[in-house]
C-alpha cells in the first residue's frame, strides 16, 4: 500500500484529525528545496551538506540537489511536488547512473562554485572533521523527496533496496496547519536506515587486487606501462569504474588534483586486452602550468575513446598497444618537464 502520514492534534485530551494537506498545495517545491539547501539539511535524515543545486546534466535532466554526508557519500536528492510515481524513480536512477560514471574533479568544481570555497575546507568545518574522506562518484545514494508515492514506486524502491542493496530511499513530508494557526511538517521514510547501510563490497581495492584484475582482463602490459606516471604523481588504487588507478598532483594553488586515471576493470565496454584511461585537461593544466587548450591539443593526437562521461569535453583515451601507452606517458612527462 502507498505510504501515508496521518497527523492528529491533541485538544483537551482528545484526538482531532488534522486536515490531510499535501505539501505541494501549501508549499511550493522550491520552498522545500530552499529549506534543504539553505537551512538544515538534517531534515532528510542524517546531516547533509548540499554541494550543488539545480545542475543541468546533458542528456539526463536537471538535478535538484547534490549533497554529501559525513562519511563522504554523495547524495542525489530529487524533489517532487505532489506525487512521485515510478517515472520519478527512473529519473533518479538515471542521475545515479550518470554520477557513477562522473569525474570527482567535476563534482569538486560544482561544490566550490556552490559553496564559494573548496569542498574539503567546508566539509571539515561543517562536520567538524579532521580530514576529508576520499571523494568517489561510485559511492552515492538516492533520496526521493515527496508528499506521497504510488504503490508501484514503493515496490520498486523497496525491491532495489532490500534485494539488490541499492542505496535508495524515499522521504515523505506532510504539511499541516494546527487549530492555533501554527504550521508543522512531518517526515517519514519508506526504507528503514538499517536496510540502506552501504554494502561491504564498496571497499577500496589494493594494488595487488588491480594487478590481478589486469592479468585477468589481458591488459596488464598496458596498465604497467601507464603506472610509470607514478614517478610523477601520487598513485592510489580505487574502486572507480569497478577498479582503477588514480594519480594525483598538486596545483600551483596548493590543491590536490586528480590528473590521470587508468580503468583496469574495463567497465566501459572496453575490448579485452585494451585499456581506457582518462585525463582531466583542466587538472593537468592546473598542476603543470600549461594552458588547457595546449593540453587538449597535445592529447588529441591520441586514440580518443568515444565515451560520454557527463563532461562537456572529456578526454578518454583507448590504448591498444604498449607503444601507445608509452607514448602517452611520455606526453604526460613532457607536460611536467616544461615547468
Amino acid at each position: 500500500m502507498p505510504t501515508a502520514v496521518k497527523i492528529w492534534e491533541i485538544v483537551e485530551e482528545t484526538l482531532q484529525p488534522v486536515a490531510d494537506d499535501s505539501l505541494a498545495n501549501n508549499r511550493l517545491e522550491a520552498q522545500l528545496e530552499k529549506w534543504v539547501a539553505e537551512g538544515d539539511a538534517s531534515i532528510l535524515g542524517d546531516r547533509v551538506l548540499v554541494i550543488a543545486r539545480q545542475k543541468t546534466i546533458p542528456g539526463v535532466g536537471r538535478l535538484d540537489l547534490l549533497g554529501i554526508d559525513q562519511n563522504g557519500t554523495l547524495i542525489i536528492i530529487e524533489l517532487k511536488r505532489d506525487s512521485a510515481p515510478r517515472e520519478a524513480v527512473a529519473q533518479a536512477l538515471d542521475y545515479a547512473s550518470w554520477l557513477h560514471s562522473a569525474d570527482a574533479v567535476q563534482i569538486e568544481e560544482w561544490a566550490e562554485q556552490h559553496l564559494n570555497r573548496p569542498l574539503k575546507e567546508k566539509f571539515c568545518e561543517y562536520f567538524d572533521a579532521e580530514e576529508f574522506p576520499e571523494l568517489s562518484c561510485q559511492k552515492h545514494r538516492i533520496l526521493l523527496v515527496a508528499s506521497r508515492l504510488d504503490a508501484s514506486a514503493e515496490r520498486i524502491i523497496t525491491y532495489l533496496s532490500e534485494q539488490f542493496g541499492v542505496e535508495i530511499n524515499a522521504i515523505f513530508f506532510q504539511y499541516a496547519r494546527l487549530s492555533s494557526g501554527k504550521e508543522i511538517l512531518a517526515r517519514a521514510m519508506l526504507v528503514t536506515e538499517s536496510v540502506t547501510q552501504p554494502p561491504s563490497s564498496n571497499r577500496q581495492p589494493k594494488v595487488d587486487d588491480l594487478v590481478k584484475m589486469a592479468t585477468e582482463r589481458g591488459n596488464k602490459p598496458l596498465v604497467e606501462s601507464c603506472r610509470a606516471v607514478g614517478a610523477l604523481w601520487f598513485e592510489e588504487a580505487v574502486s572507480t569504474f569497478g577498479g582503477s588507478f588514480r594519480y594525483w598532483g598538486r596545483s600551483r594553488a596548493g590543491q590536490d588534483r586528480m590528473v590521470f586515471g587508468v580503468n583496469v576493470a574495463a567497465k566501459a565496454n572496453t575490448p579485452r586486452g585494451q585499456l581506457d584511461v582518462w585525463i582531466p585537461a583542466p587538472s593537468i593544466a592546473e598542476v603543470t602550468g600549461r594552458s588547457e587548450n595546449d593540453v587538449r591539443a597535445v592529447l588529441r593526437t591520441q586514440p580518443t575513446a568515444s565515451i560520454h562521461m557527463g563532461r562537456n569535453d572529456p578526454c578518454w583515451i583507448r590504448l591498444k598497444t604498449v607503444e601507445e601507452a608509452q607514448s602517452l606517458v611520455e606526453q604526460l612527462r613532457g607536460f611536467t618537464s616544461l615547468h
